[in-house]
């Protein structure tokens, strides 16, 4: 049965995965190519979706029974109304509005309630893999979407594009019919911030502060290096499939040997040299070189940090679900503030790159829970 759910699920996220980076790859890219947006207002409606999340996530903590069938259908019904907006709306500060509300309705929603049934199908044994495999869904999905996505455009329009986006997406909503009888009913989860601890807390900020920067950053760094929609699918489908079977194998040897903190931190140590060759690189070869080990080796800090959080929870695996996508969320809208005004007055997306260097030290500040001591044997002095 926990393998039927399992493979369930995994077709759901890559149905959703395949759909979203198809369409999401090249939302941006539309707003400066065909409304004419400033170059610093592409990220706005980002961070008023992250903003947004931020209060559903602390609303979800204050429910008693959560629905998350329902959830999971509200929230793909959120992210169809958003590329339905990309279609019809041609105002960018109004695109911008309201396309991140339903972002920022769409983005907890639909994943705290994905990942609370993927963490209520592990154990602490298989949890490393499970979870590699699930981030590894991404960047296949990314390696062929955003090339069709790019072709999409080139031959037919934007339009299109967004179009055959809802379209998948709905048939994503259609596979979680079938899928209902593995979800269980009436779940909860709370915001446990004691519990998940302090340096943790931070290390999620961390991994959010990250991701805000890198999710935009480098798209909008991309445009600056190409703008023909066709070489840019191309180029992020270059960029997606570096590092995911590595998280794959590296979680299933944390789950043998039962050490994430190694492997998390080897990751972000590892990732802040890379941040600084894509800041260096002055050519696309360079870049494309650059990012490329940097997905490498960036991609598998997320997935031990989740592992970590839901092993320190176990008991408890929904409260690390929301903890977790809570505090993330607080990193990505505090990234993409900032990074708004920095573009605003002219700094350069490389020069704002370099802002993912404080965040992945802060990643370093998690911490596993301590195993207890073992008993001495009897008749063992002290």
């Amino acid at each position: 049965m926990t393998r039927r759910a399992f493979a369930g699920l995994m077709a759901i996220e890559t149905i959703l995965a395949f759909g979203n980076t198809f369409a999401a790859s090249f939302n941006i890219i539309y707003m400066y190519k065909k409304l004419h947006m400033e170059l610093w207002a592409g990220p706005l409606f980002f961070a008023v979706g992250f903003s947004i999340a931020i209060l559903v996530s602390l609303w979800m903590s204050r429910q008693k029974r959560m629905n998350l069938e329902l959830q999971m259908v509200f929230a793909l019904a959120c992210l169809c109304v958003e590329y339905s907006l990309f279609i019809f709306v041609t105002n960018g500060w109004v695109l911008s509005l309201f396309v991140g509300i339903a972002f920022g309705l769409f983005y907890p929603f639909f994943w705290s309630s994905f990942n609370l049934l993927m963490a209520l199908l592990t154990e602490k044994t298989d949890r490393g893999v499970k979870y590699g495999v699930s981030f590894f869904i991404w960047p296949v999905a990314t390696f062929f979407a955003p090339f069709l996505g790019g072709l999409v455009i080139g031959y037919a329009s934007y339009q299109a594009l967004f179009a055959i986006g809802i379209a998948i997406i709905i048939t994503t909503a259609l596979l979680i019919i079938p899928y209902r009888k593995y979800i269980p009913k009436d779940q909860s989860a709370r915001i446990d911030l004691n519990g998940i601890g302090r340096r943790n807390a931070i290390a999620v900020i961390g991994e959010g502060g990250f991701e805000g920067i890198f999710w935009i950053d480098i798209t909008i760094i991309s445009y600056m290096f190409l703008t023909n929609e066709i070489e840019l699918g191309a180029l992020f489908s270059l960029f997606g499939l570096s590092a995911g079977i590595m998280a794959v194998i590296f979680g299933r040897v944390s789950d043998k040997i039962q050490n994430r903190i190694f492997f998390l931190r080897a990751s972000a140590v590892a990732t802040i040299p890379c941040v600084v060759i894509v800041y260096l690189a002055d050519s696309l070869e360079s870049f494309a070189v650059a990012n490329g080990v940097l997905e490498f080796a960036a991609f598998m800090f997320p997935v031990f940090v989740f592992s970590l959080l839901t092993d320190r929870l176990e008991p408890r695996k929904n409260d690390s679900v929301v903890t977790r996508e809570f505090l993330l969320d607080v990193g990505r809208a505090c990234t993409l503030i900032p990074m708004i005004g920095l573009l605003y007055i002219g700094v350069s997306p490389q020069q704002i790159f370099l802002l993912c260097i404080p965040f992945l030290l802060m990643a370093l500040q998690a911490e596993e829970k301590k195993k207890p001591s073992k008993p001495l044997a009897a008749g063992t002095d002290a």
